[in-house]
């Protein structure tokens, strides 16, 4: 069967809440395309629905191994710890990586989110800066977003 209806089964089974099944779906594609970044997103979105975010964030380390050119893998890991262990751990994690997306407007951007969500307001401040700076999509997030309601008010 091709890797394109295990990948639509998969998805039927996850929005049905069956994740076992959607799960089982993915580990039957063939060999050759196990670490697509298809297959991989969809194991991690099944994992994330299913609420258990060691395996998502599993997923995601296995997304920044063989697709490290994307930072949707880092920013999915990212979401993974904020909900495991708190948006302080996860905007250390990005942080640790830093040198890696100083011109990554969507890093920067969820990095002062987190330092938000953490009360870490003057760093989020700086992170934010730099976001808008790079990409001005990123200010209209910033005033819609309630998790930058503090850093406003520090103002």
């Amino acid at each position: 069967m091709k890797t394109s209806v295990h990948l639509s089964h998969s998805n039927g089974y996850r929005e049905l809440g069956m994740y076992d099944e959607s799960i089982l779906e993915l580990e039957s594609i063939n060999q050759d395309d196990v670490w697509t970044y298809e297959v991989i997103k969809a194991k991690y979105l099944t994992y994330w629905d299913a609420k258990q975010f060691e395996m998502a964030e599993a997923m995601t380390k296995t997304m920044r191994i063989y697709h490290n050119n994307r930072t949707e893998g880092w920013l999915l890991r990212a979401e993974c710890i904020n909900e495991s262990k708190g948006a302080k751990e996860a905007a250390e994690m990005l942080i640790e990586d830093e040198d890696n997306f100083k011109e990554q407007a969507d890093v920067l951007f969820a990095i002062g989110r987190y330092l938000a969500l953490a009360d870490d307001l003057n760093k989020a401040k700086d992170y934010i800066r730099r976001a808008i700076k790079l990409n001005g999509k990123y200010r209209s997030e910033f005033l819609e977003d309630d998790a930058f309601d503090p850093v406003w008010e520090s103002f």
